[in-house]
């Protein structure tokens, strides 16, 4: 395939979208079943996808070389879950603001400028939303944590050379905070444990 082809999905929406409808619609996310037709095949399937906010993850280095983690409440798997800090971008903001935001909201915590490690796409078979991963550094304590309604969490701090034994160990599962982690590790090249 060459490279023009691949800006070209494989599968296109039909008829400009006439047969897709919205299932479900909160203050959360969008269910919405979508027709698209094989290009190669011109089989036409419904595919259910969830429209949900972009999110980012904030990987932040204490002056002590520690590193941030939350624990917090999980519905879904029913337990608690070791993550770095994080959530939902908002509409039109960038995800650096919205992961300082998020950062200092969660913990209390502010640093540097963040920096951008990359962004991954969060589920591309079902969910549009993106999660982003940024590095702020020399992060301290500058405020309390303003928790919204349903978060309760505690902040956990890390040395950085404990941060892939966590991962390695399972204690960090969260696969988009693995990813973030392990992308951050790479291009950091050093902390290892």
């Amino acid at each position: 395939m060459s490279p023009e082809n691949l800006a070209d999905p494989s599968w296109a929406r039909v008829d400009g979208g006439a047969h897709d409808r919205t299932i479900e619609e909160n203050w959360l996310f969008t269910l919405r079943k979508e027709r698209f037709r094989s290009r190669t095949s011109g089989l036409a399937h419904d595919f259910f996808v969830i429209h949900l906010a972009d999110a980012v993850h904030a990987i932040a280095i204490t002056t002590e070389g520690e590193v941030l983690f939350v624990r917090q409440f999980r519905a879904a798997s029913g337990r608690d879950s070791l993550e770095i800090p994080g959530g939902l971008v908002d509409p039109h903001e960038d995800p650096l603001v919205a992961g300082a935001r998020e950062l200092l909201e969660e913990t209390g915590y502010a640093g540097d400028p963040p920096e951008l490690i990359g962004t991954l796409w969060s589920n591309p078979s079902i969910v549009t939303s993106r999660t982003t991963t940024i590095v702020i550094r020399n992060a301290r304590k500058v405020a309390e944590p303003k928790l919204d309604h349903t978060e309760e969490l505690t902040v956990e701090k890390v040395p950085m050379h404990d941060v892939l034994g966590l991962v390695r160990s399972g204690k960090v599962d969260h696969a988009l905070v693995v990813a973030g982690i392990l992308w951050w590790l790479a291009a950091e090249g050093s902390p290892r444990g």
